[in-house]
């Protein structure tokens, strides 16, 4: 477990600090809207970019990223309400309120099309861009606050 911290941290470190910085660091609380973006660790570029344009466009959410590797441990601890990334909600049925599968330009994958669950409802998308995956963070966090998100994706 000290190896996925020291990881966590090593891997934060690559976003430039600022006031920010704190807010993507701090802990939950229950009233907190959680997002984790989790990509291969070769694609940590994706992560980073991802995690620091939810942050600055959104700075009231709780932002976090994680690798593939850690997804599963993160997903358990930090119980996120939107996670995006490149693997599908079914491989990890922890129950998040919405689920971004974003493809990637990878080859053994013929998918170019991003699916979208958002409190058990579900689509395809094209991409999808960045202010798509906003909307979904929007209506999520939305739903979070009337007391409707369910954990169905």
């Amino acid at each position: 477990m000290a190896t996925w911290q020291m990881r966590l941290v090593c891997r934060a470190c690559k976003v430039p600090h600022g006031p920010r910085h704190a807010l993507r660091n701090r802990q939950p609380t229950d009233s907190s809207m959680r997002v984790l973006v989790a990509f291969e660790d070769i694609r940590y570029l994706y992560r980073d970019v991802f995690v620091r344009a939810i942050s600055d466009l959104r700075p009231a959410l709780v932002v976090r990223s994680a690798s593939l590797e850690e997804l599963h441990h993160v997903l358990w601890h930090f119980e996120p309400h939107v996670v995006g990334g490149s693997q599908p909600s079914h491989i990890h049925p922890a129950g998040s309120g919405a689920w971004v599968h974003i493809p990637t330009d990878d080859p053994a994958v013929e998918e170019t099309f991003a699916r979208i669950c958002l409190d058990g409802e579900h689509w395809w998308s094209k991409g999808p861009p960045l202010s798509e995956l906003l909307e979904v963070i929007d209506e999520a966090h939305e739903r979070l606050h009337r007391g409707s998100l369910s954990e169905s994706c």
